[in-house]
């Protein structure tokens, strides 16, 4: 898949703007140009048009199979095509977690010590089992870093999921990279630990083990595809933010599940680079593990999934007014396993910041790049895992 690196042209701007109303906010994503962020695609109130912009009624269930219900329907229309319009809720852009919220537990694996961050769902025994959200933190940080960073925990508690972060052992997790400066290799294991915390929050906190998704955020994401590959069969979905497939990983990742997958990244990015980098790269000094582009990441978990070839593209925020001139953009493979999805966000002109966090800071800037604020990352990282709930 070529990278596309600049503005889309006028006349395929003034194309976007007249196609907007089919297009706007398939699977959650935000434009947030002018108008204040919206927070959540109510998929219940998905308003379906024909390429024409004809009204649509949801489908009718069919006759030869089991009901479908409405919301049901509106899903398969949104994932299968992005001539849609979807009615989002009210309100601003999601507030970040709150660790009033969250509450820490230990679990033993291994003959080591370890904790998490959980936010049991208000009611949980009272209704049907939860969706389980494994949220991932990024190298150097910890759990109640990350837990502060995303719009995650708010987001479960409106739409009744449950929210668990796990904590890495000195921050770093065993994702089967070459340690940075040629190390001794991890003997964490780190996709142990996670099903155990897995099977935990199912048995105490009434999460559903067919709707298991996990996210990670650079080092996180990486551990995400590490598990991916080993335990993936644990999964209902995943998304990796800031992060592209170790080549290690790539050969040797058994893949036991076929996955919906959501890649996001920036292009700007210094520490994960776009295009990929060689084993042996040496930057800032230390010596770096091979890593596959963003493009032939988002290739290779899409042909996992078995996702047709053929994608669709679109714009999915105007260009910034600053001198940055950034922009997001959606590309999606459909017919996947299931009727599912993939999709890759590719961030132009951002780096290595989670998407609707802002840095001001111009000597943060010099270190993680530019930051991409016109999108909130949580929404779209659940907006995807809905997707896969109302098959």
């Amino acid at each position: 898949m070529s990278q596309t690196t600049g503005r889309p042209s006028q006349a395929t701007g003034r194309l976007q703007r007249g196609m907007a109303a089919l297009v706007m906010a398939l699977l959650g994503t935000l434009a947030l140009a002018m108008a204040p962020a919206q927070a959540i695609v109510d998929v219940s109130a998905v308003t379906l048009v024909d390429p024409d912009a004809n009204l649509l009624s949801p489908a009718p269930p069919a006759a030869s199979g089991p009901a479908r219900t409405s919301a049901g329907a509106a899903s398969n229309a949104l994932l299968a095509t992005s001539m849609m319009r979807a009615r989002t809720s009210s309100g601003a852009m999601p507030e970040r977690g709150s660790l009033a919220t969250a509450k820490r537990r230990h679990i033993a694996v291994g003959g080591l010590d370890r904790s998490y961050l959980v936010q049991p769902a208000p009611g949980a025994r009272g209704a049907g089992r939860l969706p389980v959200v494994v949220l991932l933190h990024g190298g150097t940080q910890s759990a109640e870093d990350i837990w502060r960073e995303t719009s995650l925990p708010t987001l479960g508690a409106r739409e009744g999921f449950l929210v668990v972060a796990p904590e890495a052992l000195d921050r770093h997790w065993n994702d089967v990279r070459t340690p940075i400066g040629g190390g001794p290799a991890s003997t964490i294991d780190d996709v142990r630990f996670l099903k155990a915390v897995i099977a935990e929050v199912i048995a105490q906190d009434h999460g559903d083990p067919s709707a298991v998704f996990m996210v990670g955020s650079a080092h996180g994401g990486f551990m995400t595809m590490r598990f991916a590959c080993d335990a993936g069969e644990a999964l209902r979905a995943a998304a990796s933010l800031l992060s592209t497939m170790p080549d290690a990983l790539a050969r040797n990742c058994k893949s036991p599940r076929p996955l919906p997958w959501l890649a996001v990244n920036g292009t700007e990015d210094p520490a994960v680079p776009f295009r990929g980098q060689v084993d042996g790269t040496v930057r800032r000094g230390e010596i770096q593990a091979g890593l596959r582009s963003a493009d032939d990441t988002f290739r290779f978990w899409a042909d996992r999934a078995g996702c047709a070839a053929p994608t669709a593209r679109e714009a999915i925020t105007e260009q910034g007014a600053d001198e940055r001139h950034r922009w997001a953009e959606r590309i999606v493979r459909s017919n996947c396993v299931s009727g599912q999805v993939s999709q890759q966000v590719v961030l132009h002109g951002s780096g290595h910041v989670i998407p609707g966090l802002a840095t001001d800071n111009r000597l943060a800037e010099r270190a993680v790049g530019p930051a991409a604020p016109e999108i909130d990352g949580g929404t779209l990282v659940w907006m995807h895992f809905k997707a896969t709930l109302l098959k």
